[in-house]
Formats: C-alpha cells, sequence, structure tokens
C-alpha cells in the first residue's frame, strides 16, 4: 500500500507504467468531474471506476485482492476508511479470474483512511477493506473512484 495527498502523486511517476499514464491524465483532467460508472483512461489499462456507495461497518464487509490489477482510490465527496491485511488470510469467495476479484478474511490488519484530499494505492495481491466507517461518522454516502491500473507483467 502507498498512501498520501493526491497533490504529491507525481512523486511516484516510473512506480508502475499505469500510475504514469494516470498521473499525466489527473494532470489534465478534474476526477470529481466524471459520472457514476467506467471510464477508459487507456482502454482496459488504466480506467476509473466512479460510484457512490455508502460506507460500511467493518463487521459487514472482507478483504479483496486482485492479481492484474493495482487500485488506486480517492474520494471526491466524503470520507471513508481502509484496512489492509497482514498477516495470514482466509479465503471467503473463490478468485474470480474474468473479474480479477477475490474475498478473504484476515485477523490483522493496518488502518488509514481517505480524508482530506488523500489516496491510497492497493497492490495486485494485497488484501484491502475499502469504503469503511470514518472512525465516529456512521454510514455516510461517499463519492469515490477507484482507478484500475494493469501491472506492468499484463501490459503487453
Amino acid at each position: 500500500m502507498i498512501c498520501g495527498s493526491i497533490n504529491d502523486i507525481h512523486l511516484y511517476r516510473g512506480f508502475t507504467r499505469g500510475l504514469d499514464v494516470l498521473i499525466d491524465w489527473l494532470e489534465a483532467n478534474d476526477p470529481a468531474s466524471l459520472e457514476c460508472g467506467s471510464h477508459p483512461i487507456d482502454g482496459e489499462r488504466v480506467f476509473a471506476n466512479v460510484m457512490e456507495p455508502i460506507t460500511r461497518p467493518e463487521a459487514e464487509a472482507h478483504y479483496e485482492t486482485h492479481r492484474k490489477y493495482y487500485d488506486l482510490q480517492i474520494d471526491v465527496r466524503g470520507r471513508e476508511a481502509y484496512k489492509v491485511a497482514i498477516g495470514q488470510t482466509a479465503p471467503v469467495e473463490p478468485f474470480d479470474e474474468e473479474n480479477d476479484f477475490e474475498l478473504v478474511d484476515a485477523e490483522q490488519a493496518v488502518a488509514g483512511d481517505l480524508d482530506r484530499g488523500c489516496f491510497a494505492v492497493f497492490v495486485p495481491g494485497e488484501p484491502h477493506m475499502p469504503t469503511l466507517e470514518f472512525p465516529g461518522d456512521g454510514s455516510k454516502p461517499v463519492k469515490k473512484i477507484c482507478f484500475k491500473l494493469l501491472a506492468d507483467e499484463y501490459w503487453g
């Protein structure tokens, strides 16, 4: 996981091809102007999934993992917490190859939040639990973007 201020995203140029494409796009576009839905930035290699979920209690969530894509997540309205599992995980749902998605549970985690213009990057294989209630807020609506960045080894 990488987290920081979206204003400092340029510091991560060179980390992965998809992130470089996204950094260029962010320099020329306002992500807050995107409507809900999927928006191609570089076809299937880099795209934005814009959604308006309600944050949820941790007890109602599982960790998700991906094999081919990084997730770079930001909130453009509202705020949320997230967790990243550390240590052993236990499968909840088997890996779905078509959707690059698996659900797992874990006993240990580190926590963070998407507030005040922050972003978080979750790398392939890293179990993460997004869209959690921000401490003290309860369940609240949030407008968020999950930018999907294809890992370099699949870039082809």
